[in-house]
């Protein structure tokens, strides 16, 4: 009896472990913990949630309340079947704030994921996507560069 206590707590243990740590996305720096998406923005809260009220605005989602304060800012929002989608800002550093997205009870990783690229574009902040692609146009350049190198020594 005491053996199989034992390994019911033990699996309790792990699961809450898992459940706290939270699973980081293919995003750097975004993390999904229990169906909230987190990420650092170099935004101000009010600048965060001017941004992601435009953006829930666009989705055509109906803005429930919006407000921001220099230390926090909170935008609530609901879509056409009443899902309730809500994004917080908390200011962690100068023009560095925290964000929260959460969509539903459960939360829905990849409208939050989406959301949180059109408040960085709205930013002027680069997407994961454009980060990406900058990358590989850099390393393009290079082996260009390289070859261009050794095109003038194969000349010589």
């Amino acid at each position: 009896m005491n053996a199989t206590r034992s390994r019911v707590v033990f699996g309790l243990l792990t699961v809450s472990l898992l459940l706290v740590a939270g699973c980081k996305t293919e995003q750097p720096g975004v993390v999904n913990r229990v169906g909230t998406i987190k990420a650092t923005l170099a935004a101000s809260p009010a600048a965060v949630t001017e941004a992601a009220n435009e953006v829930l605005g666009d989705m055509d989602l109906i803005i429930i309340n919006s407000s921001s304060t220099s230390i926090d800012g909170r935008v609530v929002a609901r879509t056409a079947q009443d899902v309730k989608v809500r994004v917080d800002s908390e200011k962690i550093g100068e023009s560095v704030s925290e964000v929260f997205i959460r969509v539903g009870k459960l939360g829905d990783a990849d409208l939050s994921l989406t959301i949180l690229d059109e408040i960085k574009e709205e930013l002027g902040i680069p997407t994961s996507e454009e980060a990406e692609e900058e990358a590989d146009d850099d390393e393009g350049e290079a082996d260009d560069d390289d070859d261009a190198d050794d095109a003038d020594t194969d000349g010589k």
